[in-house]
């Protein structure tokens, strides 16, 4: 079952860039919480705070519980297996927190990028060893890590879905699952990141059926967004674009995960400020109502 969500803008003012996941806590919760449900979102981005404040953990929450908001995640999105030794250890420990995190505030997960075998930027620069063996093995380690130092009872590690790492495919992530072979080890299934190739690109119904007969069970959270071709082009160009501006069929992405059983926290993400975000809801909502699917 999808809980359909996104981040909600306080007094008219869109998001900013920095609050695409998590809007910065100089606002109440209560208010936080109210914008995501007057918005009809049923799950919400976690406002921006951090494991040594217990009061504004608290206070969040319970604000979100108290309007049945549910909390999506809490991100981190930097390079883990940084060349350069100390920063590596310091995005480790913040992923770590961030488990913690997610765990403490009743998040529904911590997401981060498995990075690259790079110096700085994970994101942004990539290298033929982040598809290896040992990158292989140095993930299914690092989710292990994370979720014993942890021990989260109903929080889950996730890797963001990246197509310039190990975590590139339905049939990549499948077999992590059973590598890692923790409880607390989930799927963060983002529809988009998993189209690659042209192929991908006109298949991606086929990919949301394949990824919920392969790991339905295991899916936690999803990001929901749009992506376009660009043409005329030689070289293959995807870009993200608003929801209804591509191809992705978001009526049966919505129904494959919405017949599973679980609440799946299913989010807008990276778009420019509120009108864009009404605009995608508005067409996500109507491809999964022709679908069936009530959000």
């Amino acid at each position: 079952m999808i809980r359909f969500g996104g981040p909600a803008s306080l007094k008219g003012r869109a998001p900013g860039a920095g609050e695409s996941h998590g809007a910065a806590l100089g606002a109440d919760p209560r208010d936080l919480a109210r914008a995501a449900k007057a918005k009809g979102y049923r799950a919400a981005y976690t406002p921006q705070v951090s494991l040594g404040e217990p009061e504004k953990i608290k206070a969040i929450r319970e604000a979100f519980a108290a309007e049945d908001v549910m909390l999506a995640e809490v991100g981190y999105w930097d390079n883990i297996m940084d060349l350069d030794m100390t920063e590596r250890a310091r995005h480790r420990k913040a992923v770590t927190d961030a488990l913690a995190l997610a765990e403490e505030v009743g998040a529904r997960c911590a997401v981060d990028i498995f990075g690259s075998y790079c110096r700085g930027n994970g994101n942004s620069v990539h290298t033929a060893r982040n598809f290896s063996a040992e990158a292989f093995e140095d993930a299914v380690d690092m989710a292990r890590g994370f979720i014993d130092a942890v021990k989260p009872k109903s929080a889950y590690f996730c890797y963001e879905i990246f197509p310039f790492s190990v975590v590139d495919s339905p049939e990549a992530i499948e077999k992590l699952i059973w590598a890692v072979d923790r409880k607390q080890f989930g799927v963060h299934l983002d529809l988009v990141n998993l189209v690659n190739c042209p192929r991908a690109y006109w298949g991606n119904a086929d990919i949301a059926r394949d990824c919920v007969r392969r790991f339905g069970n295991r899916i936690v959270a999803s990001h929901v967004k749009d992506i376009k071709m660009k043409e005329p082009a030689i070289s293959v160009i995807l870009e993200e674009v608003v929801a209804g501006e591509g191809v992705i069929d978001f009526g049966v992405f919505a129904k494959a995960l919405n017949d599973l059983p679980q609440e799946i926290p299913f989010m807008l993400e990276h778009l420019a400020g509120e009108a864009e975000y009404d605009r995608a809801a508005a067409f996500v909502r109507a491809r999964a109502a022709e679908a069936g699917v009530k959000i």
